[in-house]
């Protein structure tokens, strides 16, 4: 008994440099990376895809690297807090910051968690931090304590910045003020500042919104008669930074 005729797939003609019509002429047939399997009797060859054909399975693109942001706002801030702000409270008053030592009330401390979020451990912030703390000391010799530490998880788009000096200040609500518009010397502007509740802690308190490169920020500060310090969240408004600071405040700054 006869077979019926084999049904072949039929193959255009690749004489005189013409090629299948599923494939380039200048590259790997078109299918890598399409999804598409390989045509009949054209077998993967297993490379890699074709530049420009992407697998379906590849990773996404890795998140924007924030620490590295953050690094780039704070090493100016750093400088101006140490040079403009501190210098400017404690610099002429030296003398009676020694005097007054034993005195002080309360002091600054780098806190173990922050608000509920971790310690950032990474490098570049652990040097931002080493160089704000540096600067700080350098510039205010007047000093019992200075502590400057990042918190949070950034993939999240949750990291907070803090600074604290511990030292006698003579004029709080100047110095608050200072520790914001000194930030504009370093090219950060802070805009919509006020005046908030500093807390059962006392002194002066403000709050502002600033951009961090292109990051939307709050920042706020507070000075009192033996501590001044700043707080910078990022992803957040000064307004919503405000309603932190007290809790927050409250766990850098400690009573003896």
């Amino acid at each position: 008994m006869s077979q019926p005729p084999l049904d072949m797939p039929e193959y255009p003609n690749t004489a005189s440099g013409s090629h299948p019509p599923f494939a380039r002429p200048d590259g790997p047939p078109e299918y890598l990376g399409s999804g598409q399997p390989p045509y009949p009797g054209y077998p993967g060859s297993g490379q890699p895809p074709y530049p420009g054909y992407p697998q379906p399975s590849a990773p996404p693109p890795k998140k924007r690297n924030v620490g590295k942001i953050a690094t780039i706002g704070l090493a100016a801030l750093g400088a101006v807090l140490g040079s403009t702000v501190v210098n400017y409270a404690l610099k002429d008053h030296t003398e009676k910051t020694n005097a007054v030592q034993s005195g002080i009330r309360t002091h600054v401390v780098e806190p173990a968690t922050l608000g509920g979020r971790p310690k950032i451990v990474d490098a570049d912030l652990r040097a931002v931090s080493d160089q704000v703390v540096a600067t700080a000391k350098k510039a205010a010799p007047g000093a019992t304590g200075t502590i400057s530490a990042f918190y949070g998880d950034p993939a999240k788009q949750d990291m907070v910045m803090i600074l604290g000096v511990s030292a006698h200040v003579p004029s709080p609500e100047k110095a608050a003020g200072q520790l914001v518009s000194g930030m504009g010397s370093g090219g950060v502007k802070v805009t919509n500042v006020k005046s908030v509740q500093p807390g059962p802690l006392g002194g002066a308190a403000n709050c502002g919104d600033a951009t961090i490169e292109n990051i939307p920020t709050g920042v706020c500060t507070w000075a009192d008669g033996n501590t001044m310090g700043m707080i910078v969240i990022y992803f957040k408004s000064g307004d919503q930074t405000g309603t932190e600071l007290v809790k927050l405040r409250s766990e850098i700054e400690q009573r003896d």
